[in-house]
């Protein structure tokens, strides 16, 4: 939610919530890479819960094919990310 609230304050309200726009637009590195964490962390949450009692007898998702599934997700990501926006 937090990681929400900054992006929308950033590109909503850059002067009345940062100053200027400028500072605003110095935060983004920060945002953008908290999102990429947040990615990350949310794709090995749903891994993780494929290994749950409930989600084995219940629905039988496999673990493979959600591992396959976020493979696909980040190689679709990866390329997309700007280092030069992180100041690397």
């Amino acid at each position: 939610m937090v990681q929400f609230l900054v992006g929308v304050a950033q590109f909503y309200f850059p002067t009345l919530l940062f100053g200027s726009v400028d500072k605003a637009k110095s935060i983004y590195k920060y945002h953008r890479m908290a999102g990429y964490v947040i990615l990350v962390m949310a794709l090995a949450t749903v891994a993780a819960a494929t290994q749950t009692p409930f989600i084995k007898n219940v629905y039988h998702i496999k673990l493979w094919a959600v591992l396959v599934a976020s493979g696909l997700i980040l190689a679709g990501i990866l390329p997309r990310v700007k280092k030069a926006k992180f100041g690397l």
